[in-house]
């Protein structure tokens, strides 16, 4: 185990009974590379939850980060990033569940996605640029079916907004807070409640008093501010999918699941289609970024692209003054 991480462990066994049979899991073991368990028998969906807190009397029935996979035999392994998790969280609760069927909401994947979201999570007015879905800026947010790209999109106050704080920060949608986690702020993570599979990650938030995980939040509502100076905000778009029977987590713009009335404030703005604040797959896998970790780095003789981040695509799109 690494110096100054303490892992506590809460074992949870399913109470699930299939055929008379209760289906157990428990782990086995823990190491620097990650978490050993076993099954009370085979073909099942094992997931891991990871939080910061028991969160009183309800951890069993509490929202954590999870991971799931299909597992066709009795014993397996999580690797788990602890070295990653330990920048952020002095202190992990593990929690490990079993069933038959995918834990969780989970849809069948699709290239269709639901354009559902008419409120914006952010002052628009207060904005300069964004940048671009799958772009070389910042670093590495890739999913089950990409990798080494920026899935998301950061959004940098104007030049005139001196103190980012005063950028407010709303919930995009209906739905429910299934995470608070720090990370220089808050990031928040809702789930959509017309839409279940899909959640909204954003990043860098003071939330207001009252803003606590399992919360309701309506769309619109104001959930908090911008963190500080030191670091632009940023929203991720998350769906849980299921491709050939597998679990797998897919990341698509924001600007995909936006209503034709929500886009038309960013058309006025300046960005007339979608798919200018977006790279395409094609396009960036015909222009593959470095990555070392979640970090993007240069060949020897690359350079920067003018616009400040990686790969020969332009990373940003820059809005016109309100």
């Amino acid at each position: 185990m690494h110096t100054g991480i303490v892992i506590t462990l809460t074992l949870l066994s399913s109470s699930l009974l299939c055929q008379s049979q209760e289906l157990t899991t428990e782990i086995t073991e823990i190491t620097d590379n990650g978490i050993s368990y076993s099954n009370s028998r085979g073909n099942l969906f094992v997931g891991i939850d990871y939080g910061e807190s028991l969160d009183g009397n309800g951890w069993h029935d509490a929202e954590a980060t999870g991971i799931i996979f299909h597992q066709s035999e009795t014993q397996g392994f999580f690797e788990i990033p602890i070295l990653l998790l330990s920048r952020q969280y002095p202190k992990l609760f593990f929690r490990m569940r079993v069933s038959e069927a995918t834990i969780g909401t989970w849809v069948p994947y699709s290239e269709d996605i639901h354009q559902f979201v008419d409120h914006d999570y952010i002052d628009l007015d207060k904005i300069e640029y964004v940048s671009k879905f799958r772009s070389g800026s910042g670093h590495d947010y890739s999913d089950d079916y990409e990798s080494c790209r920026s899935m998301k999109h950061y959004y940098h106050p104007h030049s005139s907004v001196t103190d980012w704080t005063s950028v407010n920060i709303y919930s995009p949608v209906d739905g429910k807070i299934v995470d608070l986690s720090v990370s220089n702020g808050t990031r928040v993570t809702i789930q959509s409640s017309l839409n279940p599979a899909y959640q909204f990650i954003i990043f860098h938030v003071a939330i207001l008093p009252g803003i606590i995980k399992g919360r309701e939040v309506t769309a619109g509502e104001h959930i908090g501010n911008h963190a500080n100076n030191s670091t632009i905000s940023d929203i991720a778009v998350r769906i849980f999918t299921l491709n050939e029977g597998m679990p797998k987590k897919q990341l698509v713009s924001y600007f995909d699941v936006m209503t034709d009335r929500l886009f038309s404030d960013y058309q006025a703005r300046g960005l007339l289609n979608r798919e200018d604040a977006i790279i395409s797959a094609e396009d960036r896998d015909n222009d593959p970024l470095n990555c070392s970790g979640e970090e993007f780095y240069l060949n020897e003789g690359e350079a920067m692209h003018p616009d400040g981040g990686f790969g020969s695509l332009t990373n940003k799109f820059y809005f016109n003054d309100p």
